[in-house]
């Protein structure tokens, strides 16, 4: 994770720092953008257009196959009518004569039925009254059953049912002669008494499956597609897989399409190991509830669609590399003379400020030289004026210094003295003079405009100490620091002004009331820094209080306000909150108010990384 985000900075900072980079981007986004939504609103297209079409055709071919089917079964169904239609037959079936020449016009009906078409296989005949059972296969009738239980199929109240595939069986009759079972469906028909519904016997055709499948086969691809023809019920007459015959699938699209009252339509679908469109037509009659379904998976939907978008991407390809090339020699091309013109920038960045920029051109670029070339000729110009005027400056400062007492003398004068004063046994006096030395090393020390929170502290207790004298031990420091504050890098003589501000307006050594300040540092939950000083004196009143608010906010936003305080300690506060602003930019802020039961206290708010980390942060903006 740490590598892949080191890369996406990496990439990221060459485009925010090459114009080449982007103007390459710019223009490979221009030509690939375009061709890759083309690509895209083509394929959407294409895929609609083609799903619509490939299903109006397969509505169209079940509607033929939905027929086909129809008169299949109509004609089994026309030749079942025999019992009724055949006048001899119909008359053995109501006698129940079982004579001679009955079984002969029986012989004669039965085998006109199982030639009607060569997918019937055998037919069953029982006839009730009689309770005599004939079986028709192969031009041989049989007529004595193996057993006394004769075969009687469940139709309930139904006239005609149809019996989902199964394997064939003998209805109980010994076998003659070797015959090849095979996998059949089942007409059987109630006989009935007209116009009464006395039941006379059952007629039971058995058809094989093969003329079936060549007309469902005829309607799919068998190798990419599937088929099913389903009963109301959901046992499958017809499928993909012969060993789904006469079973009834747990799958979710099976019921699904069986609850749909349409007679016709389509649905997508996305479960049981498929994915595609299911287009279904639904053949109903008077002893017939089916629904033909065809599934056509999105790999064949939308083959058409992804030959296609290959075609356009493989011309997408080959227009990328042509614009690759085209575009890395026009930004090449364009970016040259900025790139030249940086070479320049940065001879004259390494001291040499007499650098020949020569870019004899007449465009822009060539426009911008020029004036670049006349800017440094008027830098030049100027720096020879600044160091004149820096070498008088630096002569006049000279003169200056000399006539300053050097504060090392100061710092020495000051050791005499106090060890004069230790040896005429004075100690309070050394000490304070110990004070005054290190508050003036501290300030008179010009090569440090910075320096950690522990150090100004340090100055701070000489600075309170001194005035503990002066108001006879009536003053008391308190110092609540954190640890990890004090190597904190804060302007010099930060603290001091705020200290000094409650001894000037806010201590009263008349009031009869300890002096206390309270000095604390800590971290927030955002890791800045907060420093804080309190005092027990006087505020400076609501008044006071927010007219000292409103300059602190004018002087954050760098607007000059010193020229509109003239007292009341506002000074010296817009003094650090300035130098802070200076130092940390805008991570830096003070906050002021008034506590009670009564004091002031002021709160600095300044980043936990240093100045270092500061400037860096700035650099990089």
């Amino acid at each position: 994770m740490v590598e892949d985000s080191c890369e996406s900075e990496l990439i990221l900072s060459l485009f925010r720092t090459s114009i080449r980079n982007k103007l390459i981007a710019f223009l490979l986004a221009a030509v690939i953008v375009p061709l890759s939504t083309s690509i895209f609103l083509t394929y959407w297209y294409t895929k609609r257009t083609i799903t619509q079409e490939r299903i109006g055709v397969t509505s169209a071919l079940l509607v033929q196959g939905r027929e086909n089917i129809r008169h299949y079964m109509d004609t089994i169904h026309q030749t079942t009518l025999a019992v009724y239609n055949d006048a001899k037959l119909n008359a053995n079936i109501e006698t129940g004569a079982t004579d001679y020449l009955s079984d002969k016009e029986t012989y004669r009906a039965l085998m006109h039925m199982a030639n009607v078409m060569p997918d019937i296989y055998q037919v069953y005949l029982y006839v009730e009254l009689a309770k005599q059972p004939y079986l028709m296969i192969n031009a041989l009738l049989k007529r004595v059953p193996e057993s006394a239980q004769t075969f009687r199929p469940e139709l309930g109240k139904a006239e005609v049912a149809v019996q989902p595939p199964h394997r064939s069986h003998d209805y109980g009759f010994a076998p003659t002669a070797y015959i090849e079972p095979a996998t059949v469906m089942t007409m059987h028909r109630s006989i009935r008494r007209v116009p009464l519904t006395e039941e006379l016997g059952i007629l039971s055709v058995d058809i094989n499956m093969q003329g079936l499948r060549a007309m469902a086969e005829s309607l799919y691809d068998t190798k990419r597609e599937q088929l099913y023809i389903l009963d109301s019920s959901g046992y499958v007459i017809y499928g993909p897989d012969e060993k789904l015959w006469g079973n009834r699938p747990e799958e979710g699209w099976v019921s699904d399409l069986l609850a749909r009252p349409e007679q016709v339509g389509s649905v997508f679908w996305d479960g049981d190991g498929f994915k595609g469109v299911q287009v279904y037509d639904k053949l109903k009659t008077n002893y017939l509830d089916w629904t033909i379904v065809k599934r056509i998976p999105d790999e064949v939907l939308y083959k058409q669609a992804r030959d296609l978008t290959r075609i356009n991407t493989f011309v997408l390809a080959a227009f990328s590399l042509l614009s690759i090339v085209v575009t890395v020699g026009v930004a090449f091309l364009f970016t040259a003379p900025i790139k030249r013109l940086i070479g320049y920038i940065g001879a004259i960045q390494k001291g040499n400020m007499n650098v020949d920029i020569d870019m004899k051109r007449k465009d822009e670029f060539g426009l911008l030289a020029a004036r670049f070339r006349s800017m440094m000729q008027h830098i030049n110009n100027l720096i020879v004026k600044e160091y004149r005027l820096e070498l008088a400056n630096r002569t006049n400062q000279l003169k200056a210094l000399q006539a300053q007492i050097n504060p090392h003398f100061l710092y020495n004068a000051l050791q005499s003295i106090g060890t004069l004063a230790l040896q005429m046994n004075a100690p309070n006096i050394y000490k304070l003079i110990s004070s005054l030395g290190k508050m003036m090393r501290y300030s008179m020390n010009t090569a440090e405009t910075s320096v950690p929170l522990a150090k100004e502290i340090d100055h701070i207790r000489s600075y309170v100490e001194l005035q503990r004298s002066r108001f006879d031990e009536k003053v008391a420091l308190t110092l609540e620091l954190d640890e990890g504050t004090l190597y904190a890098e804060l302007p010099k003589m930060t603290l001091q002004p705020i200290v000094e501000n409650y001894f000037k307006h806010g201590f009263d050594p008349a009031s009869g009331t300890e002096g206390a300040v309270v000095i604390r540092s800590g971290f927030t939950e955002d890791g800045l820094i907060t420093i804080s000083v309190e005092d027990n004196g006087k505020g400076p009143g609501p008044d006071r209080l927010n007219e000292m608010r409103q300059l602190l906010r004018r002087a954050g936003k760098g607007i000059d306000t010193e020229s509109e305080e003239a007292d009341g300690g506002g000074i010296g506060l817009l003094n650090v909150l300035s130098r802070l602003k200076l130092f940390y930019g805008n991570k830096a802020d003070m906050h002021i108010e008034e506590t009670k039961p009564h004091g002031f206290k002021v709160t600095m708010t300044i980043p936990a990384e240093g100045k270092e980390a500061q400037d860096e942060s700035t650099n990089r903006g």
